[in-house]
């Protein structure tokens, strides 16, 4: 019996068991400023999701920040971690010939990137992990982790979901509900509609590519053999070849799809095992500062002679 009291006491202070911290919520701006304090005596790992707010055919707008964003809720309870939310307007790119697309440049969001990672570091946070699914956020993160090391010393990653999935998540099922699943996380789920049929879609008479990447053939420039990443600027045809026209489901199938994505992220996020990643990056900031800044510290120090 008084085992079974201090266990309970234990889990109740949110002391950790078996490997596991029971917090009231994982999400930093949720949190009181006194319970992230607490936090930080025992562990200094934040997840931030990024991505755009850009048309998406029968998704909400934001949906590709939503998906980072459970991600990043189910990765943070499995490597004793918070979340940073809201940082949602990135780089969107061609998807700007929607209405619904809100247009931020890479150099600006880079900008506040680096301004948000860098209060971080100073609030206590050293192990940060940004996350995207975007396919144009790459021009900010890839600038974030090499121009943020070389500031302060400090290593920070980035995680691409599409990257992720392709290694990690293949032989999952659900893959293909990953949305729904993203949203009823986050606790948005009804706001996927179920029908638009009733909508007149814009520029019906335009013949959608099948495939998102499917683009006029330049004369003499094959741009997929040039750049695996952007080797060159474009924008879409219509607004509705980024997502698709979407089809009418019922609100059984809604809940169905998001209980399968749903699933499928918690089995992708355990098959990276995202407390091992963490590790890793604290222990790579580890062997830079004892390997290479009392090296090469005078090279290294980039900042403005007086």
């Amino acid at each position: 019996m008084k085992k079974f009291l201090i266990l309970s006491l234990i889990i109740l202070l949110g002391v950790p068991v078996f490997g596991q911290v029971k917090m009231r919520t994982r999400i930093l701006t949720s949190l009181t400023n006194i319970e992230i304090e607490e936090y930080l005596k025992r562990n200094d790992v934040i997840f931030i999701p990024i991505g755009p707010i850009e048309v998406h055919g029968g998704l909400p707008v934001d949906c590709e920040y939503v998906g980072p964003l459970a991600v990043a809720m189910n990765m943070a309870e499995k490597a004793d971690g918070l979340v940073l939310p809201h940082l949602a307007f990135c780089y969107p790119g061609g998807t700007t010939v929607g209405r619904g697309t809100i247009y931020v440049s890479s150099s600006d969001f880079l900008d506040y990137l680096k301004i948000v990672a860098h209060s971080l570091l100073r609030q206590g946070f050293k192990t940060q992990i940004y996350i995207t699914g975007h396919g144009g956020s790459y021009l900010q993160t890839g600038s974030l982790v090499r121009e943020f090391l070389d500031e302060t010393k400090v290593p920070i990653l980035a995680i691409d979901l599409n990257t992720a999935r392709s290694n990690y998540g293949t032989q999952i099922a659900g893959s293909e509900n990953f949305m729904y699943g993203a949203y009823s996380i986050a606790g948005r789920l009804e706001d996927i509609p179920l029908d638009l049929s009733g909508i007149e879609l814009p520029e019906e008479n335009v013949e959608i590519p099948e495939s998102v990447f499917d683009f006029p053939q330049i004369p003499g420039l094959d741009r997929n053999k040039l750049n695996q990443h952007m080797a060159l600027g474009f924008y879409y045809l219509s607004p509705l070849q980024h997502g698709g026209i979407p089809k009418p489901i019922t609100a059984a199938e809604r809940a169905q799809f998001a209980e399968e994505g749903a699933k499928y992220i918690d089995q992708f996020v355990d098959s990276m095992d995202i407390k091992a990643i963490a590790d890793g990056l604290k222990w790579h900031r580890k062997w830079i500062n004892d390997n290479i800044l009392p090296k090469y510290g005078d090279l290294l120090d980039f900042t403005p002679a007086q």
